[in-house]
Parts: C-alpha cells; sequence; structure tokens
C-alpha cells in the first residue's frame, strides 16, 4: 500500500514540475526556428484585438478617450449637456456600451447617457450643478432638505431618484411632487 502512495505522490509532483516548465516555455523554440515549430503558440505575440467601435487612434487632431472615442463622436445632445452643466471640466474619460455612454470629468463627476445621447444618470461628490434638475425639482429638494447636498441624479421616465449626502433618497416626479424617501443602504 505505502509503494502506491510513494509512486502517486511521486507522479503528483512530476506532473506539477512539468506543468510548470511547459507555462514557462513561453513560444521560445519557435521563435528560435522561425515559428515554423509547429508546437506551441506564444498568445502574447498575436496580434491586439480589434477595438469594438471600429475606431482607430488619430495622430493629433482631438483627444482620445476609452476604447478610442473622441468627445466629439458622442451624440451632440450630450456634448452640449456637458458644456451647458460642467463647462471648463475637463473629459479625462469616456466608455461607449451598447446600452449606455459613460463620461468621466476631471473632478470625478461621472455622467452617464443612454445611446441617444439623453442624460441618464450623474454622479457628483463636489458641487453638483442646480441647472441640470428642472426648477420645480430643485425647489422640492431644498424645501425637504436644504442643508443637504446631491451626490446622484437619476432620471427615471417622469420621475428623479436624487441621493443627498445625508443618505437620503427622495423621487419626485417632473411637476415637483415628492413622491417618497427612504434611507439609503
Amino acid at each position: 500500500m505505502t509503494a502506491i502512495k510513494r509512486f502517486i505522490s511521486i507522479a503528483f509532483v512530476l506532473s506539477i514540475c512539468s506543468g510548470l516548465l511547459f507555462a514557462q516555455y513561453n513560444g521560445y523554440y519557435d521563435q528560435q526556428q522561425g515559428g515554423q515549430g509547429g508546437g506551441y503558440q506564444d498568445p502574447y505575440s498575436q496580434p491586439p484585438a480589434q477595438n469594438p467601435y471600429g475606431q482607430q487612434p488619430q495622430q493629433g487632431g482631438s483627444p482620445q478617450y476609452g476604447y478610442g472615442v473622441q468627445l466629439s463622436s458622442i451624440p451632440q445632445n450630450a456634448q452640449n449637456f456637458i458644456k451647458q452643466h460642467f463647462s471648463g471640466i475637463e473629459v479625462t474619460f469616456i466608455e461607449r456600451d451598447w446600452d449606455d455612454i459613460e463620461v468621466y470629468l476631471a473632478n470625478g463627476t461621472q455622467i452617464d447617457f443612454f445611446p441617444n445621447g439623453d442624460w441618464k444618470e450623474v454622479k457628483c461628490y463636489g458641487n453638483m450643478p442646480n441647472t441640470i434638475l428642472p426648477a420645480n425639482v430643485m425647489n422640492t429638494v431644498k424645501r425637504t432638505y436644504p442643508n443637504a447636498a446631491i451626490v446622484k441624479i437619476e432620471k427615471q421616465f417622469t420621475t428623479f431618484q436624487v441621493k443627498l449626502n445625508n443618505m437620503m433618497e427622495l423621487y419626485i416626479d417632473s411637476n415637483g411632487q415628492l413622491l417618497g424617501q427612504q434611507w439609503d443602504d
């Protein structure tokens, strides 16, 4: 019985060592033989994956953002929203997915847009511009919690979910009617 255990443990150690050797191999032999070895192919020698949006980085011109997305390539209404509410704040990164566009600003603000360019969410841990919400909605927020600052706004059809720095979430319709509030978990 001990001979079987010894054999199994030796086989186990040998399999681990050989696995480590093959993991370290990295295609050296094939590169020395001009790539004719027919054995291991180094996955790191493959050309990089193509950009999912088919845009190639440009030299000079407009600055590039995440995945090669330029500010000028997002919908005009999204560009106008940024210019109107966050003028003078640098756009640092733009990520475009199938279902949204995420824009990150130098002051830590994150703005999420629908693919058509309408805004859906703004997270701002500094000074949230008062101009984003309609005046009657903003008045309800200030009347309900006058000393609290807005850190997140989410637009949901005809209502706004407003998160405050006092851990309260307000639900307000587009007419300024307070529909409800709750503690944020």
